[in-house]
């Protein structure tokens, strides 16, 4: 029987009786499940030898249920009643149960009144002042929990991707270097492509495990060695970066990807699919049960044919519905960097002893875009209401210049900020439309407005006819400024009603659109437009995989990306929505 604190198999028990608080569940039955962790954290031996031997039933207040359920958790981590409670809520509600302060009965109350199923959007409604307007809240409980928001993100101290995948790649191209290495990659939550990482997982597939270790210590990227085992090796990096390393033989390695990939809810689900096909599934690989027999675990595709499902992306295992859509074989067909044929948001700036020209090195940015398989870059100026029509006029002949001299496309492009009251600024004499190729409207002001005055200024942009594309939609910055109290739900069915594309910027800071909506916006159709808003050659691979990895994310499909077709076919596009 495999091995399981005391502590692990109560914390399952207590997260469910959390769960079950937010629900409103039976009280009776909730206080029933933290009697039983109590219970557990009191014991003076280990469980699963109290299980193995009998004793365990004599506790008092653990009976049959519980112990079926204990013996589901020390074989699967789990337990079915965690994994139907967890299917039903939102799965940022438990983690906001890590802030200090915060109960079950107060994440209910966020939730049941204001729709909060994340830190994010909890942190938001703090900022807008909305939180204190509730229930046995107000300004000084609604101060004190963002504080307590702050010292949670120090402590789990997490960095945005875009920091953490440079360094990873760094790392996997150093160890390809040493001969005993057969396979490598990243696993962990960078392999999703989530927008925030705690640590960097790499995985050899290797039968010598002393020279892959022996290399991976003496990077030069190392700065402390903190753990070495036969086949694990942890270190934290000059960064500040925690990277682990796991060396795997060959014939294992597509099971510990999968393993170590996660996430871990979407491992759970297949490990019970697994249970309930007669199979085992670990990090070594597919086992029959009883009898233990391996039967395969090379490769991923292997593990997932196991349990009788095509392969599912890593972005998309986070157990939000992949497994079913792998099931009815609906699964998305995931965007590539290779579907991407152009970049519509790349910034420039008015060159003032031109008179209007781009600041940036456009050269080089359209070998970089050609190196990335792009056919056509918008170099967007940005504008506000002190600019005037010449200068926009400038901004465009300064464009069709580049363009003619290159012999590559590019597009004029515009973004706008919107005032207070959603209306685009701009000079009054001039049509946007007709003077640029395409125009982004943006919020750069006012961020603080409460939900509904800020989602009705940015449904009044969308509705105005002038601009082309939300850029950026929520404001976030990652790390360091939260997204503006914006109904994204609103946002979307405006944008879907009126026909303006919505952005995914690229920017390591940004990657907002978020991958949630993303996926709401595939749902709904609402056409999504990728863009950089990169400043450098090496800016724009970068940026581009980043948009790429979270449109995976959120599902979406070349048909949902304007900038998957060419320059013709979003020309093509624009003018359909404008006559």
């Amino acid at each position: 029987m495999t091995y399981v604190d005391n502590g692990s198999v109560a914390a399952v028990f207590s997260r469910m009786a959390d769960l079950m608080e937010i629900q409103g569940a039976n009280a009776f039955r909730i206080r029933a499940f933290r009697r039983v962790a109590q219970a557990l954290e009191n014991l003076s031996e280990g469980v699963a030898a109290m299980l193995e031997d009998g004793t365990l039933k004599e506790v008092p207040g653990i009976g049959d249920g519980t112990i079926k359920r204990i013996r589901e958790i020390i074989d699967t981590g789990t337990c079915d009643d965690l994994v139907q409670l967890s299917s039903e809520l939102p799965p940022g509600l438990f983690e906001m149960l890590q802030v200090s302060g915060l109960g079950p009965k107060k994440v209910k109350l966020f939730y049941d009144e204001l729709g909060i199923s994340s830190i994010d959007e909890l942190e938001a409604a703090a900022r807008a002042g909305d939180l204190a307007k509730l229930p046995r809240m107000g300004k000084t409980s609604q101060d004190k929990l963002l504080g307590e928001i702050d010292t949670y993100r120090r402590r789990t101290g997490r960095i945005a991707l875009g920091d953490a995948l440079p360094q990873g790649w760094a790392i996997v191209e150093a160890l390809q270097e040493e001969k005993a290495v057969e396979r490598i990659d990243l696993a962990g939550s960078c392999r999703r492509g989530r927008e925030t990482i705690g640590d960097l997982d790499v995985l050899v597939a290797s039968r010598q495990v002393e020279p892959v270790m022996d290399r991976f210590v003496s990077l030069a990227q190392v700065a402390e060695v903190m753990l070495r085992g036969e086949t694990k090796c942890s270190v934290r990096l000059h960064s500040g970066l925690q990277v682990d390393l796991r060396v795997l033989l060959p014939e294992s390695y597509g099971a510990a990807m999968h393993y170590f990939t996660g996430s871990q809810m979407h491992n759970i689900a297949i490990r019970d699919r697994a249970k309930r096909a007669g199979l085992r599934i670990n990090e070594y690989g597919v086992y029959t049960e009883p009898a233990g027999e391996r039967v395969s675990g090379a490769t991923e595709e292997e593990v997932f044919a196991a349990v009788g499902l095509p392969f599912i992306p890593p972005e998309l295992r986070e157990n939000r519905g992949e497994i079913e859509a792998a099931e009815r074989d609906e699964l998305p067909e995931p965007l590539s960097r290779g579907d991407l044929r152009g970049d519509l948001h790349v910034p420039v700036q008015l060159a003032a002893d031109e008179g209007g020209g781009a600041a940036i090195d456009v050269p080089a940015l359209i070998e970089a875009a050609k190196a990335e398989g792009l056919s056509y870059l918008g170099l967007v100026l940005p504008i506000d209401d002190t600019t005037t029509a010449a200068a926009i006029e400038a901004h465009r002949e300064r464009v069709r210049e580049l363009e003619q001299t290159h012999g590559f496309a590019l597009l004029a492009a515009i973004d706008a900020p919107l005032d207070g009251e959603g209306a685009v600024q701009a000079p009054t004499e001039l049509d946007l439309g007709e003077a640029s190729d395409w125009v982004f409207g943006s919020v750069r002001s006012q961020l603080t407005m409460a939900t509904e005055e800020m989602t009705a200024r940015v449904i009044a942009a969308l509705e105005s006819g002038v601009i082309d594309c939300l850029a950026h939609p929520s404001g976030r910055l990652l790390g360091k400024r939260e997204a503006t109290a914006l109904d994204l739900d609103a946002l979307l069915a405006a944008a879907q009603r009126t026909g303006v594309a919505l952005e995914l910027d690229g920017h390591p800071l940004r990657l907002d659109l978020d991958a949630n909506h993303c996926r709401r916006a595939h749902e709904l159709s609402v056409p999504v437009v990728i863009g950089g808003e990169a400043k450098s050659g090496e800016e724009l691979a970068l940026h581009l995989e980043l948009a790429i990895r979270t449109a995976r994310r959120g599902w979406l499909e070349t048909k949902d990306v304007l900038n998957c077709g060419d320059v013709a076919a979003l020309k093509n596009w624009r003018r359909s929505r404008r006559r």
